[in-house]
């Protein structure tokens, strides 16, 4: 076991490892599933990869617990609300603007319809997931981006509210419960804006979970260093048990999508405090941790990579033949192409705008005559 892999000052750098591998995990979702006709992964790699959009419950879990992590210093800063939207909104507002002005320019060549201006202010303000026709987003892969803007517009009040591991599991028994009265029916025309797809009641469970992971996160961290051990043995065991049973029911037609999504959602939560406990190298290391750094970046921009890479995709598997190779072959070229981009887009775009709102923050404090705090970073 690293030591030192588990926290430095400011970052949980388990949580940096889980991103990256998330984001990955993504991305080779996409690369199976944007072309059309999809590609094939052989009977081995088809099932593992088909299941890479839950990469993204993943995502949300980990966003929920280090929102908590982090809410804390935010409220030291004397500017708790404004601290925290701000750090929010720069944290993902410069590199999402950078793509949305391509998308625009793209989708509104020649005979294109484009995006009007309703739907373009929608994309401004994060609020197009409330809108019929609009949720997915302009931005490939966008609609979790207004998912997790929405569920930063009320985590405050979560925050305020659940104060320990209890009120965290009503809250994740409560949101569960209450998606699926939702689903059959009950709130009539709103079912599928509150339940479909790109519903933030649909995803509220998955940010639950990781609300309920941080307030386990706290007493964990009091173990020894064998109880940490045997705790991770244990959460482990019980996520391969899930996704197991899952797997069966899912099988025998026993589940539907967001009954698997939630519970796909409970399964990475074990992961991650498997991971708190005893971040193996093998997953935990400098690789996945710059992967982490740079998964914003990757997720929302490879599918463009994706597209454009389809054609060549197409030669690959007519060259090769075998669909377990020539997927793994697809998948080198866009990770080949997507992580320098990533790269890129997060020394010039990303971290400029994490710079910024810090030093919006820190004259806010300044001029108000507030003592100056450490920034709140993401852990």
């Amino acid at each position: 076991m690293d030591k030192q892999a588990r926290v430095t000052p400011d970052r949980l750098t388990f949580l940096d490892s889980l991103r990256g591998l998330a984001a990955i995990y993504v991305v080779l979702y996409h690369i199976l599933a944007m072309p059309a006709p999809p590609l094939h992964a052989g009977p081995i790699l088809g099932p593992i990869v088909s299941l890479g959009g839950s990469g993204v419950a993943l995502f949300f879990v980990i966003s929920a617990f280090s929102l908590c992590y982090t809410m804390p210093r935010h409220q030291n800063s004397g500017l708790p609300l404004v601290s925290f939207y701000t750090h929010r909104v720069f944290r993902i507002a410069p590199l999402f603007f950078v793509l949305l002005a391509f998308s625009l320019w793209r989708d509104g060549r020649g005979a294109n319809a484009g995006h009007g201006i309703g739907e373009t202010a929608a994309n401004l303000t994060f609020t197009f997931n409330l809108f019929d026709g609009w949720q997915e987003g302009i931005v490939w892969a966008s609609w979790a981006v207004g998912v997790e803007m929405l569920f930063y517009a009320v985590f405050p009040l979560f925050f305020a509210s659940i104060r320990n591991a209890f009120s965290a599991l009503v809250l994740c028994v409560a949101s569960t419960a209450l998606a699926l009265a939702v689903q059959h029916g009950l709130t009539g025309e709103l079912q599928e804006r509150l339940i479909g797809p790109f519903g933030l009641l649909r995803h509220l469970p998955v940010f639950a979970l990781g609300i309920l992971s941080y307030h386990l996160y706290g007493p964990l961290q009091h173990l020894a260093e064998r109880g940490k051990a045997l705790a991770a043995l244990a959460f482990v065991g019980a996520s391969a048990i899930a996704g197991a049973c899952l797997a069966l029911a899912l099988r025998s037609g026993f589940v539907g999508s967001m009954e698997t999504w939630i519970a796909m959602g409970a399964i990475y939560a074990m992961l991650l405090l498997a991971l708190a406990m005893a971040p193996w190298r093998v997953l935990v290391n400098r690789a996945t941790r710059y992967l982490g750094t740079i998964s914003y970046s990757v997720y929302l921009g490879h599918p463009i990579v994706v597209a454009a890479l389809i054609p060549v995709f197409r030669r690959v598997e007519e060259a090769i033949g075998s669909a377990s190779v020539s997927y793994l072959a697809c998948a080198a070229l866009t990770l080949a192409a997507t992580l320098p981009l990533a790269g890129v887009s997060f020394r010039f775009v990303e971290k400029p705008g994490i710079r910024l709102g810090k030093r919006f923050v820190d004259r806010l404090r300044s001029t108000r005559g507030t003592p100056l705090a450490v920034a709140p970073s993401d852990p």
